[in-house]
């Protein structure tokens, strides 16, 4: 990978990886796990809580399954990267995945972003599937998407 100015080429030192729960997402995280591991890099999983409008009564209780199902989902995946030899950085966001996904993104400014091509099934699968498209194309790190 060429560094940003042309020169040497630029160390994979950070690696961001995003995760939704979705197999394609699973097979996202073991390919960062083992790139990190094998370039001693540091790798931050992030999930994203899709924020939707709902009425509040209904929408409290929606906040309080995705907050467990975020658990869930950042625990799979922290015992997955932990048992290839790699410690990860947890991250949870709401909001607009590609939103969200980006603003961390410049954040943390790693040099590789994973995620999977697809997320889950469904209607929001069509959308998260637009999400992998619009962070390859927005991203200012290299981007790989697994399918």
């Amino acid at each position: 990978m060429e560094g940003r100015d042309g020169g040497n080429p630029e160390r994979v030192s950070r690696i961001l990886v995003a995760v939704d729960g979705s197999e394609p997402s699973r097979r996202a995280l073991n390919l960062a796990a083992d790139v990190a591991k094998a370039l001693g890099a540091e790798i931050t999983i992030l999930h994203v809580i899709e924020v939707e409008e709902l009425p509040s009564l209904i929408g409290e209780a929606e906040d309080a399954r995705a907050d467990e199902d975020a658990q869930i989902i950042l625990g799979t995946a922290a015992k997955l990267v932990m048992a290839k030899g790699v410690t990860p950085k947890i991250v949870v966001r709401k909001g607009h995945p590609t939103r969200q996904i980006l603003r961390y993104s410049e954040a943390y400014s790693p040099q590789l972003i994973v995620l999977g091509s697809r997320g889950v099934t469904g209607a929001r699968g069509v959308l998260l599937g637009s999400v992998s498209s619009a962070i390859s194309k927005k991203a200012r790190a290299s981007v790989v998407l697994v399918r």
